[in-house]
């Protein structure tokens, strides 16, 4: 899992506690349908690069496990912003991913492969996720 701090979610589906989990703790069913539909779609357009598993190959660095979104990319020179929020990542993904098409997604569509990529990440949605939850979701501070 990589390190990841949450520092809001919107429409959590639970109140606070005294120790709160660093990941939302419910997922609901719209939730686990674009989950669902972000590993078809990952399977389809990003596992060639980035592994099956997401970790990684000599193509494309990996998108689950330690090092997975680092806020510096160390190695790859497409990538010359940091990835402060999960929208930082997305916003990157959506200019640059697929590589051989860049854009060529629709916004549900990378929105959903990402929130397969953050559940594999061990982040719970509460709820689908958009650009405002994605904001939410702090990699690093």
């Amino acid at each position: 899992m990589f390190p990841i701090l949450i520092s809001s979610m919107v429409s959590c589906a639970s109140t606070p506690t005294a120790n709160p989990s660093p990941a939302i703790t419910h997922t609901n069913d719209g939730a686990l349908a674009q989950i669902d539909q972000g590993k078809k779609l990952y399977v389809q357009y990003c596992a060639g690069c980035h592994g099956n598993g997401g970790e990684g190959t000599a193509k494309a660095p990996p998108v689950v496990g330690a090092g997975a979104f680092p806020l510096v990319a160390a190695t790859d020179a497409k990538r010359n912003v940091p990835f402060h929020t999960a929208a930082d990542v997305f916003t990157w993904t959506v200019k640059h991913m697929p590589a051989d098409a860049p854009g060529s997604l629709s916004t549900e569509q990378y929105l959903a492969i990402f929130a397969f990529d953050l559940t594999a990440n061990g982040v719970k949605l509460s709820a689908p996720l958009d650009a405002a939850k994605a904001a939410a979701i702090v990699l690093h501070p």
